[in-house]
């Protein structure tokens, strides 16, 4: 699983992220937390490689993770982002059909089978020929998140899935996440929704400045925070 040692990432002279080290239980849900601008999803985005450490490194099952690795770890890690990343001119079924297409490489009667179960798993298989352009921020990532359960990864990333949502849809989209972690899928969640943190967490992962500034299991952090920037964090949400 991911072992992260002395990452740091910086953008010019500024410094983003880190030093930070650390380790993720496999089979087990992190959630990430901390203030805007700590440098969460800068941390996650490093974790699949979409970012390039500026030092240190990440290593997943004892690879490190560069530029080499990137094609063999990347089927194995899905992610889900805040804004969907659907393809606009393709139907929902195709949207999760094509990754199994040109990744997989699996022939259309699998893929269309593996399509319609993953829709049927977010409660939209009715919109099976429907476009983008048509759904609901919910709905979309819902279908977001169908793609990415569609390729069977080891790991679920996601990046403030529900930022983009309005009020009304989050609930929708949470409900899947919960579904996911509670399958026992390694999951490493970057969010805002502090009671769906309490919820499905087993670790808690506080983020300050750039910095890991503490983690500890879900419970005991929202209950017994040990570094005064937690204390003072969660004085302000809860």
């Amino acid at each position: 699983m991911y072992n992260v040692v002395n990452l740091e990432k910086t953008f010019g002279t500024e410094t983003v992220l880190g030093p930070v080290s650390t380790t993720f239980t496999p089979g087990k849900t992190t959630v990430i937390v901390g203030p805007s601008g700590s440098g969460k999803s800068t941390f996650l985005r490093c974790l699949n490689g979409l970012e390039t450490p500026s030092a240190g490194t990440v290593l997943y099952n004892d690879q490190v993770v560069n530029e080499k690795t990137l094609p063999t770890l990347r089927p194995k890690v899905g992610m889900v982002f805040q804004n969907f990343n659907l393809f606009g001119h393709m139907t929902v079924e195709h949207n999760v059909m094509y990754a199994l297409k040109v990744i997989k490489k699996l022939p259309p009667e699998e893929r269309r089978r593996i399509a319609h179960d993953v829709l049927e798993r977010v409660g939209l298989l009715d919109k099976l020929k429907a476009y983008p352009r048509t759904l609901s921020g919910g709905q979309k990532q819902r279908v977001a998140i169908a793609r990415t359960l569609a390729m069977s990864p080891d790991v679920f990333l996601f990046d403030e899935p529900t930022s983009a949502l309005d009020p009304e849809m989050v609930g929708e989209v949470l409900d899947v996440i919960k579904d996911i972690t509670q399958q026992g899928f390694t999951s490493i969640i970057v969010t805002h929704e502090m009671g769906f943190a309490r919820e499905v967490g087993d670790d808690i992962l506080f983020m300050h400045q750039g910095l890991i500034k503490e983690k500890r299991n879900a419970k005991e952090f929202f209950k017994n925070p040990q570094s005064s920037e937690a204390q003072t964090f969660l004085k302000k949400i809860l």
